[in-house]
């Protein structure tokens, strides 16, 4: 749940309030894989996916739930980026966690509705607000936020991103990890990672003394807890003996090197796989085509079972209308009209036409009235109000009233054709 997603000027990333100059890429060595607990969790879950991600490059689409989270820690960082009381207060808070939110549409968000995003949002605001009230008695500054840093071990170059981590004295830490998803039962998996590689991470020690003017030889994570903000519950786990942080790396190499050996063959998992990103390009599962729509229902279902089927078939059109749009919008500013576009699987006749739109219906209304138009524009429609203002008979004077109501705009009409033979 890292970010940020806003576009920033180059060697720059985008602050709260500007952007800011963005923290060196990590060296890349020969023989060092970029290694984090995230890729490892993904190759796990299924080493074909990890290969479409990381190597290939392709794209998933938005997650909702990863937007949210990003904007939760956001503001959570914002909240404690300070050196020294006072703290920022609720409405300082709540205003970061708007900025960040609205830097996205919905759609980009990964919502497939504006009203779903709008109840998200608020949610978020919820969810700050209790937050505040249960910790501002206990507020001070940590030792670090949002640490970010990238540690050499085994041939792998090991990324870890701590949302908190508070300084304990004597070379102890506590990590802290914010979660907003579900208030499941989690394994000490990801913490593993992050004590292995605090306690390896020369820059610790100095910022150890940087901020505390303490000189340590070594630096220990004496604890380390999830924090689960929806229900401001804190799941903590003492630190792990040699034996659970032994057997957790020979786990990690293991990844690591059957990475380096490309070995990319997909694990199938029919949940997983239901909500794969890239289930249409895998040949091992779909054969490397879309997975088949969903059967319908036979007639003796229940109707209650009928009424979720209805309602998930009516949330996958909507999604499905959202991106048509907005792809057809992107595909319209750029294609020329009357012009003929072919792409790697599908050919595309753009074509362009004039529409009106009129947002002040009452003005249109008067204007109709007034000119004893109201009959021949029928319901009010826009093919109604255009029909009146293509009419030969329409004096000049009223269509000079609609006109100034009117707003004119291009709309975009789109004919693909799949090429032959692609099936």
């Amino acid at each position: 749940m890292k970010k940020k997603n806003k576009e920033a000027a180059p060697g720059t990333v985008p602050g709260l309030f500007g952007d800011i100059p963005a923290a060196p890429p990590p060296a890349k060595k020969s023989g060092l894989l970029a290694f984090s607990y995230s890729k490892m969790s993904l190759y796990e879950e299924c080493p074909l996916k990890y290969k479409f991600k990381y190597i290939d490059k392709i794209k998933e689409e938005p997650k909702f739930y990863f937007a949210f989270g990003n904007s939760i820690h956001t503001a959570l960082e914002f909240l404690y980026s300070v050196k020294a009381p006072p703290f920022p207060s609720l409405e300082e808070l709540l205003e970061a966690f708007r900025t960040d939110w609205n830097r996205k549409s919905y759609l980009e968000k990964g919502y497939r509705t504006q009203q779903k995003a709008d109840r998200a949002y608020e949610d978020g605001r919820k969810m700050l607000t209790n937050y505040y009230a249960h910790n501002r008695a206990s507020f001070k500054p940590p030792f670090l936020v949002e640490y970010s840093t990238d540690v050499e071990v085994d041939g792998l170059l090991v990324r870890t991103i701590s949302d908190r981590i508070e300084y304990l004295g004597s070379g102890e830490i506590e990590i802290i990890d914010y979660k907003t998803g579900k208030n499941v039962k989690r394994q000490p998996l990801q913490l593993y990672m992050y004590q292995k590689i605090s306690e390896l991470d020369p820059r610790l020690k100095e910022k150890i003394a940087e901020t505390y003017g303490e000189r340590v030889s070594s630096v220990k994570v004496r604890q380390m807890q999830y924090y689960h903000v929806p229900t401001l519950e804190k799941h903590k786990f003492e630190r792990a003996d040699d034996k659970e942080i032994g057997a957790f790396w020979e786990r990690v190499l293991g990844v690591a090197e059957a990475i380096k050996g490309i070995k990319f063959d997909p694990t199938p998992a029919e949940q997983a796989c239901a909500w794969c990103d890239y289930k249409s390009l895998c040949p091992h599962f779909f054969g490397g085509h879309p997975p088949p729509p969903e059967a319908l229902p036979a007639s003796t279902e229940k109707i209650e079972a009928l009424v979720d089927r209805y309602g998930r078939l009516k949330e996958r059109m909507e999604e499905l209308q959202a991106q048509l749009d907005e792809v057809g919008e992107s595909l319209g500013s750029s294609a020329k009209d009357g012009s003929e576009y072919a792409g790697s699987q599908y050919t595309a006749q753009i074509k362009k036409r004039s529409k009106w739109e009129f947002k002040n219906r009452e003005g249109v209304i008067k204007v109709l009235r007034d000119f004893d138009l109201y009959q021949k524009a029928l319901t009010l429609t826009l093919s109604g109000i255009s029909t009146v203002l293509d009419s030969p008979d329409l004096t000049d004077e009223a269509r000079k009233k609609l006109l100034e109501l009117a707003v004119k705009k291009t709309a975009t009409d789109i004919k693909v054709v799949k090429k032959e033979g692609l099936i």
